[in-house]
C-alpha cells in the first residue's frame, strides 16, 4: 500500500505492512522466520559483493566489451537491490522479534 503522504518516509509503508504481516506471529515461527532472514540476508551480502569485484575487474580490464560490462554493473545493481530489500525485511523482523537469535550451524 503507497502512500500519498510525502511527509512519510519512504520505508514508512513497507514497515507498516511487515508489522501487519509478521504481528499475528507467534515468537518460534518469528524466531525461525528470522534465522532463515539473516541466512538470507548474509547469501544477498556475499553475492553482492561477488558481483562488485567481478564489476571493477571487468571496467579495470581494457579486453572486456562494454557490452559485458554493461550487463556485470546492471548485475551488481541488482545484487545491490536485492541485498538492501533483505536488510529492511530483516530489520523489522529483528525489531518485532526483540533480540538478534542465535544462529543454529548448517
Amino acid at each position: 500500500m503507497a502512500s500519498n503522504n510525502h511527509d512519510e518516509s519512504p520505508d514508512a509503508g513497507l514497515n507498516c505492512e511487515l508489522e501487519h504481516i509478521f504481528g499475528a506471529m507467534r515468537q518460534p515461527e518469528l524466531e525461525r522466520l528470522t534465522i532463515d532472514a539473516i541466512r538470507e540476508y548474509r547469501a544477498s551480502v556475499a553475492l553482492a559483493e561477488t558481483a562488485r569485484l567481478q564489476r571493477l575487474a571487468a571496467e579495470a580490464g581494457m579486453a572486456s566489451c562494454p557490452d559485458r560490462r554493461a550487463e556485470l554493473q546492471r548485475t551488481h545493481e541488482h545484487a545491490e537491490t536485492e541485498h538492501r530489500a533483505r536488510q529492511l525485511v530483516l530489520n523489522s523482523l529483528i525489531d518485532r522479534l526483540g533480540y538478534v537469535p542465535k544462529i543454529p550451524a548448517g
